[in-house]
């Protein structure tokens, strides 16, 4: 079994199970066996997207005083400062019936069955636009965009070589990324040189933390984009004057309104990820997206 990546490259178990305390859903390796794959929700509209578990082992799931699950989250040194205001750890602590099992099986699949989880994950969106690989139509092609990590994180430098790989065999679909884990980034972008023309990396910026990364992307003629963090619509936030004139300045989300709500149009029906495909392309630019 492979070793994950904890803080700046430390080495740590290789299980990923976490031990001890009162577990909601316990999950083994073993049975972990079939990829889950999501069609779209309210916010992205109709795309395909994966999802694992968010945290890690210093920042567990906890539900009412309870380890939601004993399978760590992907999300490696990259909590510190997000994790009580993630959206991710908010939508498993308010519908782990639901989602756990799937975004537990991800992550085991991911971690410890990575070929046969590409695999599957390529035989999936082959089945979802089937009438397009029959055909050979782009007008057949149901599902144009995929969301890697809805929720979670890269987890390894190898992790993001295989989406790369899988990008390249599906060119007519649209991948995505939003990511802060620098080390695998800077990796990847040092190995490879850019991503595939249909993978689009958005690096997620959170109060400054990764400036030293963007400004070594830049260094190394890395395309990718911006996607930051503005938390300047909540009444706590310790932002100064300066970053906030910068903020504002910035385009933002059209998705997300000032006050945190989903953007409506004018015949009442959300604004989706697959109709604004910002960061489906890679544009170089900066946008930023108020806290929701």
């Amino acid at each position: 079994m492979k070793k994950a990546i904890l803080k700046h490259g430390a080495a740590k178990p290789a299980n990923n199970i976490m031990k001890g305390g009162d577990v909601i859903y316990s999950f083994s390796i073993e049975n972990a066996n079939t990829i889950n794959l999501s069609c779209g929700n309210s916010k992205i509209g109709r795309m395909m997207n994966w999802s694992t578990l968010p945290g890690n082992s210093e920042h567990p799931l906890i539900a009412k005083g309870r380890q939601v699950t004993n399978v760590e989250g992907t999300c490696s040194h990259n909590c510190n400062g997000c994790f009580k205001n993630c959206y991710a750890r908010r939508s498993i602590l308010q519908h782990h019936n639901s989602v756990t099992k799937p975004w537990a099986t991800n992550t085991l699949m991911i971690r410890f069955k990575m070929d046969e989880c590409f695999r599957q994950i390529d035989t999936k969106i082959r089945e979802l636009n089937n009438k397009f690989y029959a055909s050979g139509n782009p007008a057949d092609l149901k599902y144009k965009f995929f969301r890697i990590n809805t929720s979670g994180e890269l987890a390894t430098l190898e992790e993001l070589e295989k989406w790369n790989e899988l990008a390249k065999k599906h060119t007519y679909v649209n991948f995505a990324v939003y990511t802060k884990n620098s080390i695998v980034v800077l990796a990847f972008f040092k190995r490879w040189g850019q991503t595939a023309d249909n993978l689009t990396v958005n690096i997620s910026q959170w109060h400054h933390v990764m400036d030293e990364t963007i400004a070594e992307l830049n260094s190394l003629g890395a395309k990718y984009n911006i996607f930051t963090y503005d938390d300047s619509n909540t009444n706590k936030n310790e932002l100064s004057e300066e970053d906030k004139r910068y903020l504002e300045a910035l385009p933002h989300c059209k998705a997300v309104m000032q006050n945190g709500g989903h953007y409506l149009k004018p015949d009442g029906s959300p604004l989706h990820c697959s109709e604004c495909q910002r960061c489906y392309h890679k544009t170089g630019k900066e946008i930023a997206v108020y806290s929701h």
